[in-house]
């Protein structure tokens, strides 16, 4: 299934009429069902599409710089949204937070290039996965990890991911694509007492990605795992060879990147000079 209702890359490069506007969000993903509208389910997509609908009395729906699945958290989750004019920019910055349910906040909308493409136009995505050796009923969203862990093995294992890599072993099965290289330029733990948080950018994820890698990383903490057995792990393209993911409710998406120009409401893209227009209709 597609991270979004379906916008393909060649509907992304068509140009089009209108304003298109920036969605910085955020939400505790504990009561959503993930981030893409799904029938009788409450989606970040779907509430968004709720309140959009209302403030602009038309069907109106972000596309996101990624998919979040049913109960992982998002800091810096990005989307874009096609309006027609001013009132309705207006209407959607002084009025969409305001409306939002208390687990949901858009701490920002601003305008962006008309090429500007959540999803297409990212070059980098940043995850955060919190963990806790001890029970902290204060602290709901991290995983509590209840055995020793072995630091200097999860912290020598992490060096492995960085690069570029095949990371079809930590890619659910059944969303395995052609390609799935990943190029992962941070991998690394940040201890504090008996917890800690793994931080890991890449120009893309592929599905359950970060869970998995933590999945294993906390194996090789509890000596399940050596670290020196990672590369080969990498290598196999197995999902089956790798045991446990982490559990959805200790991951955040903390940040999306994107070039500067895509972020000028004044820059156009020149490959797509060009391109016909969309009709106001298929306005994305």
């Amino acid at each position: 299934m597609s991270e979004e209702l379906v916008e393909t890359t060649a509907e992304s490069a068509r140009r089009f009429d209108g304003v298109r506007l920036r969605l910085d969000i955020a939400y505790v993903g504990r009561e959503f069902h993930g981030w893409q509208i799904q029938p009788e389910l409450r989606t970040v997509q779907g509430e968004l599409r709720h309140y959009l609908t209302r403030l602009l009395g038309r069907d109106a729906i972000p596309v996101a710089a990624g998919r979040t699945d049913a109960g992982v958290h998002a800091r810096g989750q990005v989307a874009h949204l096609t309006v027609r004019d001013e009132r309705e920019v207006e209407r959607v910055e002084r009025a969409l937070d305001r409306m939002c349910a208390g687990d949901l906040e858009v701490s920002r909308v601003r305008r962006v290039s008309p090429d500007f493409n959540a999803r297409f136009s990212a070059t980098a995505r940043r995850y955060s996965y919190h963990l806790i050796q001890t029970r902290d009923i204060f602290r709901p969203h991290v995983w509590h990890v209840y055995r020793e862990l072995d630091r200097a093995a999860m912290e020598q294992a992490v060096g492995h991911f960085l690069g570029r890599h095949d990371f079809a072993t930590f890619c659910k099965a059944s969303s395995r694509k052609e390609n799935n290289e990943c190029d992962v330029s941070l991998c690394t733990f940040e201890w504090s007492g008996d917890s800690a948080i793994f931080h890991v950018k890449a120009n893309r994820f592929l599905h359950h990605m970060v869970r998995n890698l933590v999945g294993l990383l906390v194996e090789i903490g509890c000596g399940e795992w050596q670290p020196e057995q990672v590369p080969a792990l990498l290598a196999a393209q197995n999902r089956s060879d790798i045991g446990r993911m982490a559990p959805a409710h200790g991951l955040f998406l903390e940040e999306v990147d994107y070039p500067d120009c895509c972020l000028d409401p004044a820059w156009r893209d020149p490959r797509f000079t060009n391109a016909e227009p969309l009709p106001a209709k298929e306005l994305p």
